[in-house]
């Protein structure tokens, strides 16, 4: 971990930002106050991309936008699912040390943990968020700082987000501001929108099975082989009297083919194309001259899964896995006047605040974990020679038939070359198994020969697996004890609660 305390203001004056005019040599760009924009396409993984080199024409509309921006090739996320990372985003600390991890758990961010909207707003920016809801709730403490943040409800999409937005920006685009925007449009359920739907899925000769408005996730049973997903309760109408039946209705399981499988893929790429339209249009909608005095970062908290490493969504014994399908994800800084350009080089989502701060020449203080990007992004210098992910999933809930009736921790630790991944499982307090998962495992990858992750190398290199068995121990223990800060205790809204069971949690 490095402190970003011993960035100094001046190393910002000193950073050479190369004019996409003008070329090698050109004056350096200075960024204080300038407006930020930042943008979460919440569930959407580089491997589904085709800014990213994906097989399909996913994100025409950021891969266009990619051409004035800095892309990211190597970054990545500190936890499998998106309130934690949201915190971390905000906080430059891994989930470990800001310990905002569950929802049920009634948790929130403590108050002298000063977030990246609060640093901002100290500085004269005016403050918006407009999200999804649910894991950008401002009652887990993490949105404080925002003047403006409405409670929309949980999963709410772009549609609605980009509206709200351009409306707060036709008010308060005069002065300097930070515009955080959100949208769970490639969250499951798997429904596209009509204009892209049949873009790439059909059923036509195939043996679907999968109902997917209610497909969540799921898990390999052993014994079978197969993949199992976990579906949302029955479809059983609209309205508070059909929700109270829902509520008690059971649970269903069924046995995914593979033609299910792909259909579920087909149709999730086409919601990511729902989900590139409205962020390009947006940010068409700004026009040069405001686009000309703001940054704008463009990213996600996670990715998703389809049966790779017999998981289906982010499932595991607790749907927390941390393969790269899930914890490599999309990151763009677009600087005005800055060369676009490819940079290669490992990050984490924690040191987005960190450069954010130094570029905007605001005081970063030393308790960040993140560092600052700005040495790989003006000379490619590497910032970090690991990154880590880390996380106890979900604690338990006493709700009879839920399928995760386990905890788990699910970490990593990353370098160029290897990957060692950690999965520990916990009975849950009525003494049930372990959701027929090891309850310790270590798989250790090869990414330069095994970029896919398809073959534990662990037995094979027992020295390295020890080395960075060493090392995860280490960071894990360091983050737990990094500060004496303790999350404060909340009332989660029973709205809140309600709404993401319809979604396939709790």
């Amino acid at each position: 971990m490095r402190r970003t305390a011993l960035l100094f203001k001046a190393v910002i004056s000193a950073l050479i930002f190369c004019s996409a005019r003008a070329g090698a040599g050109a004056a350096a760009e200075q960024y204080k106050d300038y407006n930020l924009l930042m943008i979460s396409i919440t569930n959407i993984g580089t491997e589904h991309m085709s800014l990213y080199g994906y097989k399909r024409k996913t994100t025409p509309n950021l891969d266009k936008w990619a051409g004035g921006a800095l892309v990211f090739e190597d970054a990545f996320t500190p936890a499998s699912w998106t309130l934690p990372v949201a915190t971390s985003l905000f906080t430059s600390l891994y989930p470990y040390t800001h310990k905002i991890m569950a929802r049920d758990r009634n948790m929130a961010l403590s108050k002298s943990l000063k977030t990246l909207p609060e640093f901002l707003k100290a500085a004269g920016y005016k403050t918006a968020a407009f999200t999804g809801g649910l894991d950008y709730m401002k009652s887990a403490g993490h949105m404080r700082g925002f003047e403006t943040a409405p409670d929309n409800p949980s999963f709410t999409r772009f549609p609605v987000t980009t509206a709200q937005a351009a409306d707060w920006l036709s008010k308060n685009s005069g002065g300097k501001f930070f515009l955080f925007l959100h949208g769970y449009d490639p969250h499951p359920p798997f429904i596209p929108s009509k204009r892209f739907s049949g873009v790439f899925s059909s059923t036509e000769g195939k043996h679907v099975t999968v109902d997917p408005s209610f497909t969540y996730r799921g898990y390999r049973e052993t014994n079978a082989g197969n993949i199992t997903v976990f579906y949302h309760v029955p479809r059983l109408g609209s309205g508070p009297e059909s929700w109270k039946a829902k509520k008690s209705a059971p649970r269903r399981t069924t046995v995914l083919t593979q033609d299910d499988i792909d259909y579920l893929r087909d149709l999730y790429d086409e919601k990511i194309l729902d989900a590139d339209l409205e962020v390009g249009k947006f940010l068409d909608s700004l026009g040069k001259e405001l686009l000309d005095r703001t940054i704008v970062v463009i990213f996600s908290e996670h990715g998703e899964m389809f049966a790779k490493h017999g998981r289906f969504g982010r499932a595991g014994a607790k749907a927390g896995t941390l393969y790269d399908e899930v914890a490599h994800v999309p990151l763009m800084i677009r600087l005005p006047g800055a060369q676009a350009r490819r940079v290669r080089g490992l990050v984490q989502l924690i040191d987005i605040m960190p450069t954010l701060m130094q570029i905007l020449e605001i005081p970063v203080p030393d308790r960040l974990q993140g560092s600052s990007l700005l040495p790989l992004m003006n000379a490619d210098k590497p910032v970090n020679e690991f990154v880590y992910a880390g996380a106890n999933y979900n604690t338990y809930i006493p709700e009879p038939g839920y399928a995760y009736d386990v905890e788990s921790v699910n970490e990593f630790i990353r370098s160029d070359r290897w990957k060692l991944l950690h999965e520990v499982t916990f009975s849950d307090p009525k003494g049930k198994p372990a959701a027929k998962r090891a309850a310790e495992t270590f798989e250790l990858y090869d990414l330069k020969n095994d970029p896919a992750e398809a073959v534990n190398s662990a037995a094979a290199h027992p020295d390295i697996v020890k080395e960075l068995k060493q090392k995860l121990k280490r960071w894990a223990d360091s983050s737990r004890k990094f500060m004496k800060a303790r999350p404060l205790t909340r009332k989660l809204p029973e709205a809140v609660r309600e709404k993401a069971k319809q979604h396939g949690y709790w």
